[in-house]
């Protein structure tokens, strides 16, 4: 087995190892909206649960390539609301899209034609048809890191799910190295 011992490597490649061994990662599709109220759709796959009680999640999110803050921790600092879409195949193609930088004052929802419904505690709304969202409050952010990153992590406040959510969690997206993802298509139970 080889070693990459940090420190002593270069930063893209400690960067590959993490994002090609640390898989599959979760996707949380974001969505904000910024104060003048203009949607932003974003996917990030630094994302999971802390705990149920309360329920907590953390996102974390990297700066532009500019060094800007992205639309989504600027939204999230100026509201404290965010809601985090479930992706699953059908939306694979659209999550991929709302990846690509926008100007703020340009919305993916609108530029990518996708549909949403209103959340029921926070003002960004939900993408419609996905089996699960998740409606969060701004509990805490952590700048960390030497670029640094924005670890935001949020509380839960309302769970919009469908019924078959409790019985697979089959054709749900993750992100694996590179420009991979993976889609569910087989679990094991084990008793």
């Amino acid at each position: 087995m080889k070693v990459a011992e940090v420190g002593k490597c270069e930063q893209k490649k400690i960067s590959k190892l993490i994002f090609n061994t640390i898989i599959p990662r979760p996707i949380a599709w974001i969505t904000t909206a910024s104060r003048s109220g203009v949607v932003n759709l974003a996917p990030f796959s630094f994302y999971n649960a802390i705990t149920t009680k309360p329920p907590l999640v953390f996102v974390s999110i990297g700066k532009r390539k500019d060094g800007s803050e992205k639309d989504t921790v600027r939204n999230i600092k100026e509201t404290g609301e965010f809601v985090i879409n479930v992706v699953t195949k059908d939306f694979l193609d659209k999550m991929v899209e709302t990846g690509n930088d926008l100007p703020p004052n340009e919305s993916e929802v609108e530029k990518f034609n996708i549909e949403t419904v209103p959340s029921k505690k926070v003002k960004p709304p939900i993408v419609k048809g996905v089996p699960a969202a998740l409606e969060c409050k701004l509990r805490e952010i952590l700048e960390i890191g030497d670029t640094p990153m924005s670890v935001i992590i949020g509380e839960v406040v309302v769970i919009h799910y469908t019924d078959g959510i409790f019985q697979s969690s089959k054709n749900i997206v993750g992100r694996t190295g590179g420009k991979r993802y993976i889609v569910i298509d087989k679990e094991i139970e084990l008793r």
